[in-house]
């Protein structure tokens, strides 16, 4: 499934926004955006493979022949096409250091780390080594858009970051670091500390330890 940190292609862009809008065949789509019924077949299976569109039924047209299936976007086809999430996040962390004390925002951005970790629905391994768990976290901070590395010591490793995936939450609010934190807490069942770089390029860092 493609995430929202992942680009979509813009001819698959141009088929989705046309799905969105009602062009839910092949037909009618590839009469819409002005190509083949095999070009916009090709984009519908990798679009449906990456969880951006499902189909919805069937349309019978009255003649002869197969009816034409029809589809819908999901809600990851509905991320993929809004450019909104950004500056939304950007503003709303901005507001919550505002307008709370520091240990009530730290709440509200663990808060939102555990439950971003919560809807993945996978809970950390039983039992595995730091090594391992570190690797989790770096796999997890890359499926966000970032770039990790790390590196392992006898009872803690330490994850830097070349960048950070929420670099504009954290430019308005530093404590935005706290999301991920708490994320990586949950995801791989590790304690972890940040220590991130909160300057004008944000960079992750991250000390982990086995709980």
């Amino acid at each position: 499934m493609t995430s929202s940190s992942e680009v979509v292609p813009a001819p698959r862009l141009s088929v989705l926004d046309a799905v969105r809008r009602g062009r839910s065949t092949v037909n009618a789509l590839a009469a819409e955006l002005s190509v083949t019924d095999n070009a916009v077949r090709l984009h519908l299976v990798a679009l449906e493979a990456d969880g951006l569109i499902a189909r919805t039924g069937t349309r019978h047209s009255g003649r002869a022949g197969q009816p034409a299936a029809e589809y819908g976007l999901t809600s990851d086809g509905e991320t993929a096409l809004s450019h909104a999430y950004p500056p939304v996040l950007t503003a709303l962390v901005a507001a919550l250091g505002a307008r709370l004390e520091p240990r009530a925002l730290r709440a509200v951005l663990a808060d939102t780390g555990s439950r971003i970790a919560e809807s993945g629905g996978r809970s950390p391994t039983a039992g595995a080594s730091l090594s391992y768990r570190a690797g989790q976290c770096v796999s997890l901070i890359e499926s966000l858009g970032g770039s990790a590395t790390v590196k392992v010591g006898r009872h803690e490793a330490i994850i830097t970051g070349a960048g950070c995936p929420l670099s504009a939450a954290v430019r308005a609010e530093p404590g935005s670091c706290t999301i991920i934190e708490a994320l990586l807490e949950r995801h791989a069942g590790v304690k972890a500390t940040q220590h991130c770089d909160h300057g004008s390029r944000p960079n992750c860092r991250f000390a982990i330890q086995c709980e």
